[in-house]
């Protein structure tokens, strides 16, 4: 009897919670826009702390090679606060990098960039000559017609004429989205604010993880936490190494085109170094897109013979870093074949933007080893299957 009252008590507070839930879910949907707007003033307030987290997550891999390297010293005083001390190296060497970075690189590629919007009008004219030249010279198998471009462009964009998109990356309008994006105060503030966040959020790693595990433990079987801790250290290890191994990827490559770009005397050299550089970060079209611009750039500046040669060198270049340099970086904790990595890559940019293009390929190598141990577990489960079946089949004969 008492067996079927508690039956009946657990069943009023499923249905319960069923009702509750669907309520829950209803007044979600129909105050939609109100819970968008919530969550976007949430998401608005807690930014600068999740960008204090990213910034302490990306920094905890030189400070766990400092931590290690002080751990060698011998030197008790230091291994016995180890932690703070490798907290200490590596934000005086960020803050040194941030310093020289805006001293050295940004007042030259601010003005490389300048120079390149003032005299887009210019190289404008020259590739609206070209394509009539081409029209004219029936050099291609299709006509180009501007005139159905820009009826286009009015149509999608508003966009009229030429004038139209050169004055949307004007220098004036330039620095219009500039003042808009840093906004001051409040942008500094920010700043700030994430900064010294996330030297906090480094300090706390080990009680966070500590109540992290706690709460799984609490609400989950054991067997379930033991497989979510050991995929959540396989993906934190994953996004560290990727993370470690991209960065050192692109300052190589935006160092080595920018070396290229300044020998074959191209005044910017420096911006289309680092552009490469930086696209780089998104496997596959990063390059791509890259490699165009910067090509295009090149003939408009310097003709279309350099351009071509040019084009040749960095798709060696890329080629060279694609079968030497990444394998070597990546080892064998990134192999994926080039489809997945091309449907990941645009399913992570739908979904994420760029942020979501770069983090793609760590996501689906995790995910590719839990299908790949869950096909394991079930070939495991039907190998033991067919063998009793055999075993079975064998007595009974």
């Amino acid at each position: 009897m008492r067996r079927m009252e508690n039956f009946q008590l657990r069943m009023m507070v499923s249905y319960f919670l069923l009702a509750l839930a669907i309520i829950l879910a209803f007044n979600l949907i129909v105050n939609l826009d109100l819970v968008v707007g919530w969550f976007g003033w949430i998401l608005n307030v807690m930014s600068p702390f999740i960008s204090g987290f990213v910034l302490a997550y990306l920094l905890s891999i030189p400070c766990s090679g400092t931590e290690k390297l002080i751990e060698k010293s011998g030197i008790r005083f230091l291994q016995k606060n180890r932690k703070g001390i490798s907290i200490l190296i590596v934000y005086l060497l960020f803050v040194f990098i941030i310093y020289m970075a805006i001293i050295l690189i940004v007042p030259p590629l601010i003005a490389s960039i300048m120079d390149l919007i003032n005299q887009l009008p210019i190289y404008y004219q020259q590739l609206e000559e070209f394509i009539i030249s081409l029209n004219e010279d029936d050099e291609l198998f299709f006509y180009l017609d501007l005139d159905t471009f820009y009826a286009d462009l009015a149509i999608n964009f508003g966009i009229t004429g030429p004038m139209d998109v050169l004055n949307l990356i004007s220098p004036e309008t330039l620095l219009t989205y500039l003042g808009t994006i840093f906004s001051g105060a409040t942008m500094l503030f920010r700043a700030v604010l994430a900064f010294i966040s996330s030297i906090y959020f480094l300090f706390e790693t080990e009680n966070l993880a500590k109540f992290t595990k706690r709460v799984m433990i609490t609400f989950f079987p054991v067997k379930v936490n033991k497989q979510i801790f050991k995929y959540a250290r396989k993906m934190n290890a994953d996004f560290k190494r990727y993370i470690f191994c991209i960065i050192i990827d692109c300052l190589v490559l935006g160092a080595v085109t920018s070396l290229i770009f300044a020998i074959s005397g191209s005044p910017y050299a420096l911006f289309l170094g680092l552009m490469l550089g930086v696209l780089n970060a998104i496997p596959y079209f990063g390059s791509i897109i890259g490699t165009i611009i910067a090509i295009i750039v090149i003939w408009l500046t310097q003709g279309f013979t350099l351009a071509a040669i040019l084009a040749i060198v960095l798709l060696v270049v890329q080629q060279l870093d694609a079968n030497l340099l990444q394998p070597r970086l990546y080892g064998g904790s990134m192999k994926i074949s080039p489809l997945l990595v091309i449907i990941c890559v645009s399913a992570g940019g739908a979904i994420g933007g760029v942020i979501g293009m770069i983090v793609a390929i760590p996501i689906t190598s995790v995910f590719k080893n839990m299908i790949d141990d869950l096909i394991r577990h079930r070939e495991r489960e039907n190998g033991m299957i067919s063998r009793s079946l055999q075993l079975e089949d064998m007595h009974h004969s």
